[in-house]
């Protein structure tokens, strides 16, 4: 473990303290933006926190650019993308935790700032739309859902989620989830009676073909076992069948016609 120092939080007793955690391997490429994303916020109090699992294409050389601004990093072998958000929360101090990761971004400057006038309400986990990144010349915004609905899958993107430390401390991921443990944590939560407040903003700018993007079908039968575990109905069963199936059959269809319509179809679905 290499921590690095420096005077790197403003610590303002005013304001709540934010924990800002970047997970990163091998990512030299894509770190960077996501580094003066959350530097440039305008909010003051923000401690931020990188963990990248024992990098060898030169991402330790982008963090230490930075070193002077973050509060901690650290750069060791993990057991991949959910224990290493573990250690994030593990080392944050904040009063409430967000995870950025390597290649995504807050969606603009004062997002941090515009959703901390919420952290007085009555709510242990905030959060907001996306605007999810397709490829440079093609956005939708993925409006979040309603907690009603969660037992379908993910209603908003881990990365435009605030959560209370004490709640992420208490929680946390669990590892036997390859794809689906951020779904898990927040289904836990709900299922804890967790309070959520839903904003009525884009809070992050999320390039596609992550883990979960890019394992659909497996994350689906992650998420029904999670949710079978919790109540076991034939609606719920029934869903994910069908759900799962129609995933497969787009998957053959993508390869079948061109982009561009692909894209009009996404821009209907999400507008």
């Amino acid at each position: 473990m290499r921590p690095g120092d420096g005077n790197k939080t403003m610590n303002r007793t005013d304001l709540p303290l934010i924990s800002i955690v970047t997970v990163v391997f091998n990512d030299r490429g894509n770190l960077e933006k996501t580094i003066l994303s959350v530097l440039s916020q305008t909010f003051s109090n923000i401690e931020y926190i990188i963990i990248d699992g024992g990098s060898t294409d030169g991402t330790v050389d982008i963090i230490r650019r930075y070193e002077d601004r973050i509060a901690r990093w650290v750069s060791e072998p993990d057991k991949g993308l959910y224990d290493a958000m573990n250690k994030g929360i593990g080392l944050a101090s904040g009063d409430w935790i967000n995870f950025m990761n390597a290649g995504d971004c807050f969606f603009d400057q004062d997002t941090v700032s515009t959703v901390a006038r919420h952290m007085q309400d009555d709510a242990d986990l905030i959060y907001g739309h996306c605007q999810m990144v397709f490829c440079p010349d093609f956005s939708v915004i993925w409006k979040t859902g309603n907690t009603k609905d969660l037992w379908k899958g993910m209603i908003f993107r881990h990365q435009s989620l605030f959560t209370r430390t004490s709640v992420c401390k208490a929680v946390m991921f669990d590892l036997s989830y390859r794809i689906a443990a951020d779904f898990t944590f927040i289904y836990s939560c709900f299922q804890k009676r967790y309070r959520f407040l839903g904003l009525g903003l884009t809070v992050s700018s999320v390039v596609l073909g992550g883990l979960s993007d890019v394992n659909l079908v497996q994350g689906l039968l992650e998420n029904r076992r999670v949710v079978l575990e919790h109540e076991d109905t034939l609606r719920i069963r029934l869903y994910y069948g069908y759900t799962i199936f129609l995933v497969r059959v787009k998957n053959i269809i993508k390869r079948l016609i061109p982009e561009d319509l692909i894209n009009r179809i996404r821009t209907l679905k999400y507008g």
